[in-house]
């Protein structure tokens, strides 16, 4: 199904405005969707162009919409916001969605419109990724078979599939009132694809069985551009799973968390609640880091999106709030404690580290909003008050020395690092803690530069009508793209499910 949706300028900015952003001006013409034309321009707060004064920040003008279908009755029962994966073409000029309802969409970043969109089956399409050359694009699903399809971007037909339930098992589709039940399928958790072509793919697998009893099944595969497994993580699929891989091709390790749910003991020759480092080549064990857990309030040491490796170091944020830093060894140089619990009363309260990587010779991480622990006792009530380290950005040396950081209104909701390698994106989600609607959308950060404060590092702010989902995607072209996710409160549930272009 081809050009489904055009794209349309925003209807409360003028037709004929001018718009002072990232690196240059939009002004009417063609080149981008809505009918915008992107020019250069090294403008300055204060100066005019065009008869207009440049702002302070940069602004960010949404160019189009386009709608990912009804997910009402999951946010109205109370359910998590629908999974939504995005990722640019290496040219920057189409955008492949991967969404909760099982579609894949290419967007045309110039005309606005679908080029493509298919619906893959049962489950979700849970991650998206392009080849090098851009003539590929690959979708790995969370089904019952958890295939991994390689597809043909002009129509998204099959190129080849590999069904990856072969490895970790295979479930039924789960009850349709059952809010996390797709989470018990399996699923491709990581897919990147490497500069020459070949794929790293982390399959995991967490279900109840027959008799209740909770079982886990993980593997992490290098698969060539013609679909055949070139090595594996272990050898054979293990009771862990396996989540969010991070790569560093440069010193060729790749940095890979193992974490354990099942009932049964967690595999002793594993690094559950650590990471395992890798050859990137052959998959091959070069070291590992396991992290105790923070008692009494953790139980256990829980890894995330939360890694990053950056030749010879490491960075590992955990859900109890700390992160480590370390050597490609496994040696621990440095740990923090952004979001550890601290004593309210007599409740600890936390925010957890769930979002993080390397750059250069920075670390950047994200704490998240205040929540109890586990561990604690009611764990289900709300925080008493907020931690005093919730909803920020963090940069900091490789060593852990303070650099900069960033807290504001916000309630952060995932951090990735632009196309651009410069651009820190942060999304900004539901507040658990008040009913503001203005503060939905993402902010941009310039990682470059001289040494100053996180707030004159915050380039732009980008709105949407509701919460957006934590993976984000920017273009080496500076074009945002989010994952608009629909809310709801006692006035039922507002918003749509769909993704939002920005310049």
């Amino acid at each position: 199904m081809v050009g489904l949706i055009l794209a349309c300028a925003d209807p409360d900015l003028p037709a004929e405005s001018l718009h002072f952003v990232r690196g240059g001006v939009l002004e009417p013409g063609e080149g981008l969707a809505g009918g915008w034309h992107y020019r250069p321009e090294a403008w300055t707060p204060g100066a005019t162009t065009g008869g207009q004064v440049a702002p302070r920040l940069a602004e960010c003008v949404p160019l189009a919409r386009f709608p990912l279908g009804d997910v009402s009755r999951l946010v109205a029962a109370g359910g998590a916001a629908p999974d939504t994966d995005l990722a640019f073409s290496p040219d920057g000029r189409r955008l492949a969605v991967g969404s909760y309802l099982g579609e894949v969409l290419l967007i045309d970043v110039a005309t606005g419109r679908v080029s493509a969109r298919r619906a893959l089956g049962e489950g979700m399409a849970r991650r998206v990724a392009w080849s090098p050359s851009g003539d590929t694009v690959y979708a790995g699903e969370q089904s019952p078979d958890a295939m991994l399809r390689a597809l043909d971007p002009a129509t998204l037909a099959d190129r080849w599939t590999i069904r990856l339930a072969e490895r970790v098992g295979g479930s039924p589709m789960p009850a349709g009132e059952d809010l996390y039940g797709i989470y018990t399928l399996p699923g491709v958790y990581g897919l990147q694809v490497l500069a020459g072509g070949d794929l790293i793919v982390a399959v995991a697998h967490s279900w109840p069985d027959e008799s209740g009893r909770r079982q886990n099944r993980g593997q992490l595969l290098r698969v060539s551009p013609a679909g055949q497994p070139r090595a594996t993580w272990p050898a054979e699929p293990a009771a862990v799973t396996l989540l969010h891989p991070a790569i560093h091709e440069a010193s060729n390790r790749l940095l890979v968390p193992v974490t354990h749910s099942a009932d049964a003991p967690a595999p002793a020759d594993l690094p559950v609640g650590g990471v395992a480092i890798l050859d990137l080549d052959t998959l091959a064990p070069v070291a590992s880091m396991v992290v105790p857990p923070l008692l009494p309030y953790f139980q256990t040491a829980y890894l995330w999106n939360a890694v990053g490796i950056e030749r010879d170091r490491i960075l590992l944020g955990f859900g109890d709030g700390r992160v480590v830093l370390g050597t490609g060894l496994g040696e621990v140089q440095a740990t923090l404690s952004p979001g550890a619990p601290v004593m309210v009363g007599d409740v600890p309260v936390a925010a957890s580290v769930g979002h993080g990587f390397l750059r250069g010779d920075g670390a950047y991480f994200l704490t998240s909003g205040t929540n109890i622990p586990w561990g604690a006792a009611a764990p289900e009530l709300r925080p008493p008050s907020p931690h005093p380290g919730e909803n920020t950005v963090h940069a900091t040396t490789l060593d852990g020395a303070p650099r900069w950081s960033f807290n504001g209104p916000w309630a952060v909701q995932g951090m990735s690092l632009g196309d651009d390698g410069r651009t820190l994106v942060m999304g900004a989600g539901e507040r658990a803690t008040d009913d503001r609607r203005d503060l939905y959308g993402a902010l941009l950060f310039d990682l470059d530069g001289a040494e100053r404060p996180g707030d004159e590092r915050l380039v732009a702010t980008c709105v949407t009508e509701g919460p957006v989902f934590f993976r984000q995607a920017l273009s080496r072209d500076g074009v945002l793209a989010v994952a608009e996710v629909p809310y709801a409160d006692a006035g039922g549930v507002h918003g749509e499910y769909r993704v939002v272009l920005f310049r």
